[in-house]
């Protein structure tokens, strides 16, 4: 067996395939005193969102707001912390615009992790939010940021020299005393930007981890029932040892009097809710990078309640068939398991994601 995986490893991978480009670098979660990333933002709500942000065109990044503090909210439309968190940043808006000492010094921007922009326009026509949204509906901003659960708040002091602004301080979870974190905006509006670049070059960044579901062995045994599960004998298995870390086994099948290669990656990725549970899958491609398997580890629905046989298989019926090289976007009309909009749109960018390691595949094979 272990020469039969030597000889496979050893054929070249995909060598007839153009590939997507790879996906962005995994970052550590953004924190104090890190220079806040210049994303590519696009609005799509009401005209008076550009005159509020003091903006010329809707397509902007972070330091062309004006502002002196920006206050950056990650949230998403189905997050029920963040659905309970907006009548707070209501009212923090309308108390910073009623106020003179702070009005136009300090402003609000949020940033929905993986929803589409028509999603953001009912949820801000739903709560009857003042501030502007965007739509992050592929997870870039969301990556860019160290990929925090939701809500998830950034206080970005700005820089009036134009450089990216820097991060006065994050706050996870709730923020709902309003009083206390409008004095804290307050304050951090007339902070000194070099100063916090200093102090924040001395604190310690830490990334949030996942915690494994199974011991390696375990989890060793999970993917071998998955490659099974596509049929034929099992005949040669293996894990593919990655530069970029990623969890990836191949194995060889024997279907009659034919032999077929397969791989396999575990996907593991925070959850964009606080409340949530993490998402843990395994996907199964060929070598045409087309997805011919898909078993759940840990993936929940609303209340975390983990996946039936039916959502399962709803799920199965979205993404097998799919290839890695040409991702299909995320629909959550279409695509989403009922009560699972999120975890779903989870797993949709996770598979987006797969033509980077089709890169990394074909460059150890070559």
């Amino acid at each position: 067996m272990i020469k039969q995986l030597r000889y496979l490893m050893a054929v070249p991978l995909l060598a007839l395939l153009t590939l997507a480009p790879a996906a962005a670098e995994e970052r550590p979660l953004i924190a104090f005193g890190d220079p806040f990333p210049e994303l590519a933002l696009t609005l799509t709500g009401p005209g008076h969102d550009l005159s509020y942000l003091g903006l010329g065109i809707t397509s902007f990044t972070p330091s062309q707001v004006r502002a002196e503090l920006l206050l950056v909210e990650l949230l998403n439309v189905h997050c029920v912390h963040c659905q309970q968190q907006v009548p707070s940043y209501n009212e923090l808006f309308k108390l910073i615009e009623k106020t003179p000492a702070t009005r136009g010094r300090i402003k609000l921007l949020g940033i929905a992790v993986g929803n589409l922009p028509e999603e953001v326009e009912a949820f801000r026509r739903t709560y009857q939010v003042p501030f502007p949204i965007v739509a992050d509906p592929r997870f870039a901003s969301h990556r860019a940021l160290g990929g925090s659960a939701t809500p998830f708040s950034i206080y970005v002091r700005q820089d009036s020299s134009g450089q990216s602004g820097v991060v006065a301080k994050t706050h996870l979870g709730l923020n709902a005393d309003v009083s206390k974190l409008f004095g804290e905006l307050r304050q951090l509006a007339s902070a000194d930007v070099d100063s916090l670049r200093r102090q924040g070059a001395e604190a310690v960044r830490k990334r949030t981890a996942i915690t494994p579901l199974y011991s390696d062995w375990r989890l060793a045994e999970k993917v071998r029932q998955a490659f099974l599960k596509t049929g034929g004998e099992l005949i040669a298995f293996g894990p593919v040892k990655l530069r970029s870390g990623r969890r990836v086994y191949t194995a060889v099948m024997r279907r009659g009097e034919q032999s077929v290669r397969l791989f396999a990656e575990v996907a593991s990725r925070q959850t964009v809710c606080d409340v949530c549970h993490d998402v843990h899958f395994i996907y199964v491609f060929d070598m045409t990078t087309r997805i011919v398997g898909f078993e759940p580890l840990q993936v929940t629905k609303y209340g975390n309640v983990l996946w039936n046989d039916e959502d399962v298989t709803t799920m199965r019926r979205r993404v097998v068939g799919q290839y890695l090289t040409a991702p299909r976007p995320f629909d959550p009309k279409v695509d989403a398991v009922t009560s699972a909009t999120i975890s779903s749109a989870i797993i949709f960018d996770s598979l987006a994601q797969g033509a980077a390691l089709i890169e990394e595949l074909r460059a150890k094979t070559d």
